[in-house]
């Protein structure tokens, strides 16, 4: 249990040391960086219904820090897949991606069913009908983000740039 100070009044926070939901703790640490990614709206344009599936994936991912605010938003009516269509199509691949695997792993990984699958609708929409591929199975994905190891490796640069370690 921990207090914090807001607004002049002292809150009590109770099982809740985590700004992650719990369920995140038993993924791969390459599969928390995904959805990390997945969370952040396209800085490049607005497009209004990927902005409301990261807040939707915000508040199954993370705890709600400030509830006076709409970063989060759990109660909102998802769009469809065809409503995301123009949107995509603008988004840079990099971007476009770690949305559409951040909806991935929790199709697959979250423990509710409800949410999984709406995170399934999203995703298999996207990748079936509108970049054309196959929808990974949930063993593929589990091979694709395995951690090879946790431990980070310390690497010698080499001699004609620095003498000094790095961490790879």
């Amino acid at each position: 249990m921990r207090n914090i100070l807001k607004k002049k009044e002292t809150i009590e926070i109770t099982g809740c040391d985590h700004v992650q939901h719990a369920w995140l703790n038993s993924l791969d640490w390459k599969m928390q960086t995904v959805i990390n990614q997945g969370m952040r709206a396209p800085d490049t344009h607005f497009c209004k219904g990927m902005k409301i599936v990261c807040r939707w994936i915000r508040t199954v991912v993370l705890q709600n820090a400030d509830k006076d605010h709409t970063f989060m938003c759990s109660k909102i009516k998802l769009p469809s897949w065809e409503d995301l269509d123009n949107e995509i199509n603008y988004c840079s691949v990099h971007f476009a991606t770690h949305f559409l695997y951040a909806l991935e792993i929790i199709a697959y990984k979250h423990p509710e069913p409800k949410v999984k699958q709406k995170a399934m609708i999203l995703y298999q929409g996207i990748v079936h009908y509108q970049m054309h591929f196959n929808p990974e199975t949930q063993e593929q994905l589990d091979i694709r983000l395995a951690d090879v190891d946790r431990t980070p490796k310390i690497k010698e640069c080499p001699k004609d740039e620095s003498k000094d370690r790095y961490i790879s």
